[in-house]
């Protein structure tokens, strides 16, 4: 007998060691909060705009950091180390930048040669010396999994209001917390834009930033038309290939990255200079033409569920400007936003619907583009089935929502779950056994026909410049 309670003692630590050492090991440490532990943090952490933020690289092995330090002791320097102790570190150093205000400069760092399946940890230098050592866990780069969540808007839809800025960052901080726990092999988070609500509140990116987690999740941020009301996005982000083309003013820009076989294109969906994304996309897919897949990133949704698809602005400029770059350039996917509607298209080429897109199937090799609409985290609509191109649209006003798109080399996945519960709404899989579409004469012609689009666009950049000074910004 006290055989065997030894035996089943030593099976029983082991399992304890082991437990321990898989939870220590996992992409990301439980930040979890109640509604009561979060708001101790927001109201610590409310004035501190030194929280950095880790963003996508230019491609999956290269990682940027942005963050805030004060203009006498500034110092863009990273440590990077494959041990917890921060032994054999790799020092990184950055640029400095002028900050939103004069007593600050902003530190922008990249970080090279990240390694996939690795655990690193990383220090970044503040204003009273070296951070505390965080984690981050890369993954395998040939097939991963992303986290899609659309219109943060942290802030809601107000000014100078704490309690719902609060209110909001708690739907963040919670939606990451469910996202994560279910899907521990996330490699990063893209988001459609209106990552904050005002564009000018500094408040808005601390809240942002002080989830836990975000310190091990690289994010990509399109700019989205709140994000567009002032100019804060500029000193908050360090977004990767940023593209500023000759047209673009003030906070326009378009960016575009590389993670294993997937490019992402993400445009400035506020800025109707065609020439200018259409450049973009020329050029990245120029320099990425070995890649198996193309995806879109814009703020507003062309195609999304609900009344917004009706504005004039959205369903002829915008698809004016941005259908024909797809089709040019031959994408497989576009992620939207802007409606605070979570929907899906059917696949859809020149504005017809030339396939259904049936929740739960797999389709190989489909004619046409699927235009994913993401929900939104500072308040949700109530869509409908009210146009022929609705695949699938969630109708639930007051639930958040997420999805996960999953890539391997002639797969790509989606899946759309409740933001509370992870209940599975909707997926889709694509499977690819073809290359890219090469018609030269459609392209020829096509971009022919674009060139009055250029113009046009030039000419709603200067009548917009006049009703946003006329308003004060976008919206």
């Amino acid at each position: 007998m006290k055989s065997l309670k030894r035996t089943l003692a030593l099976l029983l630590s082991l399992m304890l060691i082991l437990t321990g050492s898989l939870s220590s090991s996992a992409a990301f440490d439980d930040f979890s909060l109640t509604k009561e532990e979060w708001q101790a943090v927001y109201d610590k952490s409310i004035t501190d705009n030194t929280l950095p933020m880790l963003c996508v690289g230019a491609n999956e092995t290269e990682l940027n950091i942005c963050w805030h330090a004060d203009k006498q002791t500034a110092v863009p320097q990273v440590l990077l180390s494959k041990n917890a102790d921060m032994s054999d570190a790799v020092s990184f150093t950055g640029d400095l930048t002028p900050a939103e205000n004069e007593e600050q400069l902003v530190c922008r760092v990249t970080l090279t040669g990240i390694d996939e399946n690795t655990v690193y940890y990383y220090k970044w230098y503040t204003d009273s010396g070296w951070s505390d050592a965080y984690k981050y866990e890369s993954n395998s780069f040939d097939s991963f999994k992303m986290l899609l969540i659309g219109d943060i808007q942290i802030g809601g839809q107000s000014y100078d209001n704490t309690e719902e800025q609060a209110r909001v960052g708690y739907v963040w901080q919670s939606v990451l917390s469910e996202a994560l726990t279910k899907n521990p092999d996330i490699s990063f988070l893209l988001s459609p834009g209106d990552n904050t609500s005002t564009g000018e509140a500094a408040d808005e990116w601390q809240t942002l930033l002080m989830p836990g987690y975000v310190r091990s999740l690289p994010m990509a941020l399109a700019i989205g038309n709140h994000d567009k009301k002032g100019m804060m996005y500029d000193y908050y982000t360090h977004m990767p290939n940023e593209f500023f083309g000759e047209y673009f003013e003030g906070l326009d820009r378009d960016f575009w990255f590389r993670y294993g076989d997937v490019l992402y294109l993400v445009f400035d969906a506020c800025s109707g200079s065609a020439a200018d994304h259409r450049a973009m996309a020329e050029e990245a897919i120029a320099l990425n033409g070995d890649a198996k897949w193309r995806v879109g990133v814009m703020h507003q949704g062309l195609y999304a569920p609900g009344i917004a698809m009706l504005e004039p602005e959205t369903n002829i400029l915008l698809n004016a400007v941005f259908q024909p770059i797809f089709e040019m350039y031959d994408l497989d996917i576009v992620f939207t936003g802007h409606t605070h509607m979570q929907g899906r298209s059917n696949f859809i080429s020149d504005s017809v619907v030339v396939g259904m897109a049936e929740s739960g199937k797999t389709y190989t090799d489909p004619c046409g583009i699927i235009y994913l609409n993401t929900n939104a985290c500072c308040d949700q609509g109530n869509a409908g089935y009210l146009f022929p191109y609705t695949a699938y649209a969630f109708e639930n006003a007051d639930i958040t929502t997420y999805s996960t798109v999953e890539f391997t080399e002639t797969k790509m996945s989606v899946k759309t779950f409740r933001g509370d519960n992870s209940e599975l709404l909707d997926s889709i899989s694509i499977e690819k056994t073809k290359g890219f579409s090469d018609n030269k004469v459609s392209v020829f012609f096509r971009t022919a026909l674009y060139r009055l689009v250029e113009l046009l666009g030039l000419i709603y950049m200067r009548i917009d410049a006049v009703v946003v000074a006329i308003r004060g910004g976008h919206f």
